[in-house]
C-alpha cells in the first residue's frame, strides 16, 4: 500500500517537473550532523512496512543553493510478509523542517537515481513554490 502511495507521489512529481514552474538549483556536499542523519533516516524508514528493519548502505546529503537539502543513497526495506527486495535508491528533499519530496520504492528507483545524479551535478530542477 505504501509503495503504491510512493509511486503515485513519484508520478505526481514527474508531472510537476514537466511544468514550467521549476527552477534549476546548484548544490554542494555537506557534512551531516548525527541528529540530522537520525532524523532523515527515520523519515525514510517510516514510509516502510517495518520501519525498525530498514537498512542503509549509502547515505549522502547535498545542500541546494535555495537552502533545501537533498538526501540520497540506498535503503533496504522489509515488507509486511518479511521479504526484502534488496537495496533501492532513494531521494528525499527537505525545506526547513518539511519533507518536500520522497521516493524510495523499486518502482521509482530510476527516478530517485536520476534526481540524485542531477543534484550531485548541480543540474537539479525543483518546483518554484
Amino acid at each position: 500500500m505504501r509503495e503504491i502511495a510512493i509511486s503515485l507521489m513519484a508520478t505526481a512529481i514527474l508531472g510537476l517537473v514537466g511544468c514550467g514552474g521549476t527552477t534549476k538549483v546548484s548544490s554542494q556536499s555537506v557534512n551531516l550532523e548525527p541528529g540530522e542523519v537520525f532524523w532523515a533516516k527515520n523519515q525514510l524508514a517510516e514510509q516502510t512496512a517495518r520501519p525498525g528493519e530498514a537498512r542503509f548502505d549509502s547515505f549522502e546529503v547535498l545542500e541546494l543553493s535555495n537552502g533545501d537539502r537533498v538526501y540520497c543513497g540506498r535503503m533496504q526495506a522489509v515488507s509486511d510478509s518479511g521479504i526484502s527486495a534488496g537495496y533501492v535508491p532513494f531521494y528525499m528533499r527537505r525545506s526547513g523542517g518539511a519533507v518536500k519530496a520522497l521516493n524510495w520504492s523499486e518502482n521509482s528507483a530510476d527516478f530517485s537515481a536520476e534526481k540524485c545524479e542531477d543534484a550531485r551535478n548541480g543540474a537539479l530542477r525543483i518546483n518554484k513554490v
